[in-house]
């Protein structure tokens, strides 16, 4: 029974307690610092999957501008040739309202000449 008794002395003295409060706290700040390293490493890697998104992101968006630019470019040579060809149509149309004006005088002078 004197090991029992030993025992329960260790047990009830405040040093054991003291040991055993140094040892939970030292194994706690352990625990803090692998969940703290942990969450660093983990913030890191994100960190650079978004900067890696970015950066894809902004080629997308360089293609992208060049295509649009590209597409903007033939809209305008397609803009100027109808703008060209209108035009002519209206240089036609001139042409042939000032032919017709002409063949109505010619018509309504020949009428005249008719009729006297």
């Amino acid at each position: 029974m004197p090991d029992v008794k030993t025992a329960q002395q260790i047990a009830e003295s405040q040093y054991a307690f003291g040991i055993l409060f140094v040892v939970l706290f030292l194994v706690s700040i352990t625990a803090v610092a692998f969940i703290f390293k942990d969450l660093k490493r983990e913030n890191k890697e994100r960190e650079q999957e978004l900067k890696d998104l970015i950066a894809e992101q902004k080629q997308e968006s360089k293609e992208r501008e060049a295509k649009l630019m590209a597409h903007l470019e033939r809209t305008n040579e397609s803009y100027e040739r109808t703008s060209e060809t209108l035009e002519k149509i209206q240089h036609g149309l001139a042409t042939l309202e000032a032919n017709v004006k002409d063949v109505w005088v010619e018509i309504k002078y020949l009428k005249r000449g008719t009729e006297q």
